[in-house]
């Protein structure tokens, strides 16, 4: 009889997902953590058309706006998300950052069928956040190509690159 070693074969599990949850008033929204490269207060963002951070170009986009959300940014909370996906790259300003969150694939849900314009390319999909429901913010929409938008402020024109409307939809 021979020595054999044993094995005990452990169950797998699906690698949950990682999120970084942000809001805008009362709606969470969750941009896939791989793209987050870092979160900067209002200081350290400053005033511009864009940040410039570690040799990279962060080009500001008004994910509030583009939402049509309601937004304070003049509360203590604000931060700037800078995101990436190595070949493009965004500043979106937050009200507040929950912070870091993984959710099982099993938990991370299709947008129901009542949700039937573009809000299907603008998010990639749902789950449930503490005693809330995040909308996850489809990447490949927020990073797109750049549009030149204009849109009159404060009797001006004034112009921000803002994404295009991508096909898309589905889980996250």
């Amino acid at each position: 009889m021979g020595l054999r070693g044993h094995y005990r074969a452990e169950p797998t599990h699906e690698q949950g997902i990682s999120f970084l949850v942000v809001c805008f008033g009362e709606t969470r929204l969750a941009l896939p953590a791989e793209g987050v490269r870092g979160v900067l207060t209002s200081g350290e963002a400053g005033v511009g058309d864009a940040i410039r951070a570690v040799g990279i170009t962060y080009r500001h986009i008004d994910l509030a706006g583009l939402l049509s959300f309601p937004a304070d940014f003049n509360a203590s909370d604000t931060r700037v998300v800078l995101y990436s996906n190595g070949r493009s790259h965004a500043a979106v300003r937050v009200e507040q950052v929950f912070g870091l969150t993984e959710v099982e694939p099993t938990q991370c849900v299709p947008l129901p069928a009542h949700f039937r314009g573009d809000e299907r390319s603008w998010f990639a999909g749902m789950f449930l956040h503490e005693r809330g429901l995040a909308l996850v913010v489809n990447p490949t929409w927020l990073l797109g190509e750049m549009a030149e938008v204009v849109s009159v402020a404060s009797g001006g024109m004034s112009s921000q690159s803002a994404p295009q409307i991508v096909e898309g939809g589905g889980s996250c």
